[in-house]
């Protein structure tokens, strides 16, 4: 797959500039909405639709969006709740623009976000993906260990990699993780981020069976196959808060299988299977292991006595009933592919 030959975007006839489309993906944002919309309708750069795609809110969410009177802000419902990829996928589908900027509901754009992004595509219209540095803002009701994980290893996550610069070669990136075996990530949050729409049409949407590392999956395929444009300036606000997805799937332990399926939805491209067959062993190992668990119990079990013992044999026997669905969902998986990236389809 040559994804680099995209051609330069045509340009919007009204403003001269090509449309982006700013996605805000939105489930019970009551308390933020409003803010981040504003935001949106702030950005310097002229060329804008703002498309609000809700999953269901139970709250003011949809009311206080409305309340915008802006001819740029359209607002959809979906029919059925979506969840997290889900929902980030419909923003795809819904959206009219040439790019894709997300902007989630409790986090603001900075007024040149937009504009500085798309300069840095204008000189370089071989890129796939521009991200950005931003300001973390701790809200007092966020759990205290997931504060000291983002600000200890997330405050600019870039700077744990080598060579990160205004342009970078995608496979050289992608290199650089595979080198850190995939657990982390150079680029941040979705709304650190601006994304040439043919980009999904070429790769397909976000893995469907991701709960937390869906934006992680999605960046490591783009930078396989797309080159990475960097701009190194803080250019929005992300909020780190209780109610947050983050925090939610910490507690709900609903991103436990993550990684297995972030593998898996890598090696659904042939050509990053062939380039890293390290990714593939790591793949089956993940699955030799949870096999393992089922005639072998971990150490908690075998010695109830020692440190910490009891505590691991009650997780042991919590997690056994989704490892056993795991395992039947990716035997599943390999003798007859399912697919993990809903395609986006082509104008």
């Amino acid at each position: 797959m040559n994804c680099q030959s995209t051609p330069k975007p045509s340009l919007n006839a009204r403003t001269s500039h090509p449309l982006v489309s700013i996605c805000i993906p939105t489930r019970n944002g009551e308390k933020w909405i409003q803010e981040s919309i504003r935001s949106a309708l702030s950005q310097t750069y002229p060329g804008l639709e703002i498309l609000v795609v809700d999953d269901c809110s139970t709250d003011a969410s949809i009311a206080l969006a409305r309340s915008f009177k802006d001819n740029r802000i359209r607002i959809t419902i979906n029919e059925t709740k979506q969840g997290l990829a889900g929902n980030w996928s419909q923003c795809v589908r819904q959206a009219k623009g040439e790019f894709i900027k997300f902007l989630f509901q409790d986090d603001a754009l900075y007024p040149e976000c937009t504009e500085k992004m798309m300069e840095l595509f204008a000189a370089q219209p071989q890129l796939g993906l521009v991200f950005a540095r931003r300001d973390l803002i701790v809200e007092s009701d966020a759990p205290a260990d997931l504060v000291v994980e983002f600000l200890t290893n997330y405050t600019d996550p870039h700077l744990r990699f080598d060579d990160v610069s205004e342009v970078n070669n995608g496979r050289e990136l992608f290199a650089q993780h595979v080198d850190r075996k995939l657990y982390q990530s150079c680029i941040a949050e979705p709304p650190s981020t601006l994304i040439r729409t043919d980009v999904f049409r070429q790769l397909g949407l976000f893995n469907t069976r991701l709960h937390q590392t869906c934006d992680i999956e999605m960046w490591l395929r783009i930078m396989f196959f797309y080159d990475v444009g960097f701009v190194d300036d803080k250019l929005l606000i992300f909020r780190v808060h209780g109610k947050s997805a983050t925090a939610s799937n910490r507690v709900s332990g609903k991103d436990a299988f993550d990684r297995y399926w972030l593998l898996e939805g890598l090696l659904e491209h042939e050509e990053i299977r062939k380039t890293h067959p390290e990714v593939v062993r790591w793949r089956d190992d993940l699955l030799h292991r949870y096999r393992k668990s089922f005639v072998r119990p971990s150490a908690g079990w075998r010695s109830l006595t020692a440190k910490g013992g009891l505590r691991d044999a009650i997780n042991d026997a919590r997690e056994l009933p989704q490892r056993m669905r795991l395992v039947r969902e990716a035997q599943g998986f390999q003798t007859g592919p399912l697919l993990l990236h809903p395609r986006l389809q082509r104008d």
